[in-house]
């Protein structure tokens, strides 16, 4: 599956899984956003071609989920990243190392260590995977 993603001729790609076992797998003005798509485009131009993997658990453990989310504990805590909780230089885009970065911490400390989110590929770190809305 993996080859067939490397392959793909987009310069920029992301992969993220939230299943059990996942790691086995391995505008300006009145814009609600405070960069210009202009800023984002550089941003992209800057990064460097390749493919992460971003995945919810190790390949030994389980993807916990907890009904007061009403979700996966990944996923609730890589929809905050992606909401900007996880823009840590505070430069309104969210980059791939940030967002894995991010939810790594929060999954530990929400699971105590009992889930472990991972990372691979040979991607940019600088790579943005979001815009922070600022409104």
């Amino acid at each position: 599956m993996f080859t067939k993603l490397d392959r793909s001729d987009a310069k920029h790609k992301l992969f993220i899984t939230d299943a059990c076992h996942s790691g086995s797998m391995l505008a300006q003005a009145r814009s609600p956003y405070e960069i210009t798509l202009g800023q984002l485009y550089d941003a992209y131009a800057l990064a460097e071609k390749g493919s992460a993997y971003l995945t919810s658990s190790k390949s030994e453990e389980v993807s916990l989920e907890y009904g007061g989310l009403r979700q996966g504990i990944f996923s609730h805590f890589l929809i905050r990243g992606l909401k900007g909780e996880a823009n840590y230089d505070g430069d309104n885009i969210v980059t791939v190392e940030e967002l894995y970065q991010y939810v790594s911490k929060e999954v530990k400390k929400y699971t105590a260590g009992a889930q472990n989110p991972s990372i691979t590929g040979n991607y940019d770190p600088g790579m943005p995977v979001a815009v922070v809305r600022t409104r």
